[in-house]
């Protein structure tokens, strides 16, 4: 894989019905720049071979090949292979769950579960500009959506409201947050 907003690409089409193209994945901007300069952050699952998975923040595009996965890779002697992703956005009132996956074929095996923990626990932890609130998570998953329900509710989320036909006729968008 060339770059990891190539692979993000390929595993949010693997997951979402609306597919993207490199120039409009979630944290593209106008020619191929990210926008994670405050409001956005994305972190990444990766495995280094056996059962060494981390979890590592990007901080920008540069971040293709950044110092952390270079190191690990080469402390392993392993190529990097992306698992998931989750992308949050920041505001002073809350920080949202902008989007979450995990590659089908790792689907099942916690590692939703580890990517959520770890980075809310960064998040919480590092929120060093101001940017994203330190004490509440929210999100948005269709209420048909039965393993994220389940996923989000063992972590600590809560269902506080429903946006009716959000994704569509009859399909509403459970609104949960999580208060740390």
């Amino acid at each position: 894989m060339e770059n990891i907003v190539d692979e993000l690409t390929l595993i949010h089409n693997e997951n979402f019905e609306n597919k993207v193209d490199l120039h409009s994945f979630p944290t593209r901007r106008s020619s191929d720049l990210m926008i994670l300069n405050g409001q956005y952050e994305i972190y990444c699952l990766f495995n280094f071979g056996e059962e060494n998975n981390k979890i590592i923040k990007l901080k920008k595009e540069s971040d293709v090949d950044n110092e952390k996965v270079i190191k690990l890779r080469k402390k392993n002697n392993t190529e990097k292979k992306i698992l998931g992703y989750v992308v949050f956005y920041g505001t002073i009132e809350n920080t949202d769950i902008f989007e979450i996956a995990i590659k089908k074929e790792y689907q099942g095996q916690s590692f939703g579960e580890k990517l959520l923990k770890e980075s809310m626990e960064d998040i919480v932890k590092k929120n060093i500009n101001g940017n994203f609130s330190k004490n509440k998570f929210m999100l948005e998953v269709n209420e048909k959506n039965v393993k994220a329900l389940k996923l989000y509710e063992k972590i600590g989320f809560e269902r506080i409201s429903i946006r009716k036909n959000y994704y569509g006729k009859n399909e509403n968008a459970m609104i949960m947050m999580k208060i740390t």
